[in-house]
């Protein structure tokens, strides 16, 4: 039997438009970045309006800001798993 505890991000209660990182993320202009430190990545909104994750291990491209910070929702979930 797997008891797996899954810990709930806070704001999926308060919903994402009170987080600071879909803010940053609705605020990031084409050719511009934005560093998210606790994943080590790098989001930049390119000519074509896609949203691109970059990091040692991955790049990703993501079509709108939703699916990118689900994404990174989901990574830091992950992150916050193993500590």
């Amino acid at each position: 039997m797997n008891d797996a505890i899954e810990q709930t991000h806070v704001y999926e209660y308060l919903g994402k438009e009170n987080d600071p990182i879909y803010e940053d993320i609705l605020r990031v202009k084409v050719n511009h970045s934005l560093l998210i430190p606790e994943t080590k990545l790098k989001v930049t909104k390119n000519r074509y309006g896609m949203y691109e994750i970059v990091s040692d291990e991955r790049h990703e491209c993501y079509s709108s800001p939703q699916s990118l910070y689900d994404r990174i929702s989901a990574l830091l979930n992950a992150i916050s798993h193993r500590r």
